[in-house]
């Protein structure tokens, strides 16, 4: 019996000196050789911002399986940015690190000849760039530094190589860069790094610390460790981060990451007892790529370039976003009854946070404008009302009910388009849409919502038929060629984010329609035959493209949006006697590009 544990034993022992296993545990190769050194990253990225200058993907020396992402969202690289560019700084900021094999750029450029505020980060594996990560940031209606494009001045500190005594580990490095995202995260006057005397922030292209601030504003204090005293940047609830580039010669790191502005109070208190209020009241994220020069162990200079995102919004390349669980509608356990009555206790537990009193199946999936969110976050805490009397269309078929309605959060009134999923009479799933006013119009402030009632037995159509008259509205706006859909009633109206857009026609009909490069994922909500309802969720992409498009009557017009969007939709149809009277549309401004939660990339 001995014998085969020996002859076991000495297995083991053989495998263990392996030469194939003799390296680091998740590691594929115990030799880590650079494939491409610092001259060779950084050659690559001067091609990749080239080629961006000329708009021409053609020239990149790109991997086959190659990754392109624009605010998080993976896009083909005739899209985004790289179909509107036109021009980039002949030079920015610019870091690399063969240990890694990554290289980044800070910068500039113009999109339709309008500045944005740009960074990128490339990862080269064999001389051939297999992952591009940028942050554009627009200049849009929402509060964010954007600095004068034309003078911008990178620090050239980042450049020069620090004698021995004032550099770094690798591992310090990381230690002391982590350590700011420590301090800004819930920022109350702790300080978890080391600043020098002469510390000097860039953000999207205006300096925030010195006395001589870019926008003119005063702060209650000026220098890096003496803003985070303060505790100025309470909002920031977490800040998910990592790094990618560690330069010890230069003292250069450059991490990524988002931070998330819970926004649970609009007003608190610096450390000096002076009262500061939230400029946004609701939740929302900052997508960036940042960069710190190190020396003598301390952060000298910083340099930013970040944009707003959906709150809690997910980073591909830091694996495949969560798939939502799914659940098959049981008519007969959830009835209209039953889904109106869950659609309503969700609501109100949005009030206080009241998470709790809801009933829950085993498993939910929460979504707030296309990103998975956990219950009792976000709207959870940010909700002091909702409508009293919304507009609920309920459908035992979908198992679902789409809750329309105002929603305030700090005493400011958002529209909302809530979908709650059942799991048989429990709630399984909400995927909430919300709009509000700060990202302009179409938008009027909400009132009450929508209300219908019962249709006379001879103006109600099938669910078939219901379905079909919506399916002819979007398979006329994906051809924008003038098809107007039969299915229009004669006084066919439509409203967008509660603001009044006239007949629903005229707009088809004209050729105008044009500038949407499409909707798709289409997916039925819910269909209401006694009262004409039907309810849809899409999601719309706007290229924004500088191109001369020809109207109906051969005028030439362009596209006036001066950026790539995509707008997630909810889209309710009323339908009187086989035909679309009025077309009721809420929508949810996304990053271009952007797919539903869980839907994959």
């Amino acid at each position: 019996m001995l014998k085969p544990l020996l002859l076991a034993a000495g297995a083991v022992a053989a495998l263990a000196s392996s030469p194939a296993l003799a390296q680091a545990a998740g590691e594929e190769n115990a030799l880590v050789a650079p494939s491409c050194d610092r001259a060779c990253l950084l050659d690559t990225l001067g091609s990749y911002m080239d080629a961006l200058r000329a708009g021409d993907a053609a020239r990149l020396p790109l991997a086959k399986d190659a990754v392109f992402t624009e605010n998080n969202v993976p896009i083909s690289l005739d899209r985004g940015l790289w179909a509107t560019v036109t021009a980039v700084d002949e030079t920015g900021l610019e870091a690399a690190d063969p240990l890694t094999g990554n290289a980044a750029w800070f910068g500039s450029a113009r999109e339709k000849g309008n500045p944005v505020i740009y960074a990128v980060r490339i990862h080269v594996e064999g001389g051939l760039i297999d992952e591009i990560e940028t942050v554009v940031h627009r200049k849009t209606a929402l509060p964010a530094p954007f600095g004068d494009t034309e003078n911008m001045v990178h620090d050239p500190e980042y450049y020069d190589v620090l004698p021995p005594e004032e550099r770094s580990s690798r591992e310090r490095m990381h230690s002391i860069a982590d350590g700011y995202f420590d301090t800004v995260q819930l920022n109350d006057g702790q300080v978890f790094t080391n600043f020098s005397d002469d510390c000097g922030r860039l953000e999207n292209g205006i300096r925030t610390t010195s006395n001589n601030r870019d926008d003119g504003r005063q702060l209650a204090a000026e220098g890096c460790e003496a803003q985070f005293r303060m505790g100025i940047y309470r909002i920031n609830k977490r800040i998910r981060r990592d790094f990618f580039i560690f330069d010890e010669e230069r003292g250069v790191a450059v991490g990524r990451g988002f931070f998330d502005h819970a926004n649970e109070f609009d007003r608190y208190l610096l450390t000096n007892g002076q009262e500061m209020r939230t400029a946004l009241k609701w939740p929302n994220s900052i997508t960036l790529l940042e960069a710190f020069r190190i020396k003598n162990q301390e952060i000298q200079r910083i340099e930013a370039v970040f944009t707003y995102v959906p709150y809690f919004m997910h980073n591909p390349f830091w694996g495949p976003d969560s798939t939502p669980p799914a659940h098959a509608p049981q008519p007969e356990v959830c009835d209209t009854e039953c889904l109106t009555a869950n659609a309503r206790s969700v609501m109100a537990a949005y009030v206080g946070n009241d998470w709790q009193s809801v009933n829950w199946a085993d498993q939910v999936a929460y979504t707030e404008n296309s990103v998975g969110i956990r219950i009792g976050e976000s709207v959870w805490r940010t909700a002091t009302a909702v409508d009293d009397n919304p507009l609920i269309v309920a459908d035992p078929l979908t198992g679902k009910a789409v809750w329309i309605g105002r929603i305030e959060e700090h005493g400011q009134p958002a529209w909302a388009a809530m979908t709650v999923s059942a799991a048989g009479d429990k709630v399984g799933g909400i995927d909430a849409v919300i709009r509000r006013k700060e990202y302009g119009p179409p938008y009027a402030e909400p009132g009450s919502a929508p209300s219908y009632s019962a249709l006379p037995q001879s103006q109600r159509s099938s669910r078939e038929d219901m379905l079909a008259a919506a399916d002819s509205f979007y398979a006329a706006l994906n051809s924008q060629d003038g098809t107007v859909p039969e299915a229009f009633g004669e006084n066919c109206n439509v409203a967008l984010n509660g603001q009044d857009l006239g007949p629903c026609a005229p707009p088809f009909a004209a050729g105008r329609l044009q500038t949407m490069e499409q909707v798709r994922d289409r997916s039925v909500l819910a269909v209401d035959v006694e009262r004409g309802l039907v309810v849809y969720s899409t999601f719309e992409d706007f290229a924004a493209i500088d191109k001369n498009y020809v109207d109906a009557t051969g005028e030439s017009f362009k596209d006036n949006l001066s950026y790539p969007l995509t707008q997630q939709v909810v889209e309710l149809f009323r339908i009187e006697g086989g035909k679309i009277v009025q077309v009721r549309a809420y929508t949810s401004e996304l990053p271009y590009g952007m797919r539903p939660h869980g839907a994959g990339y």
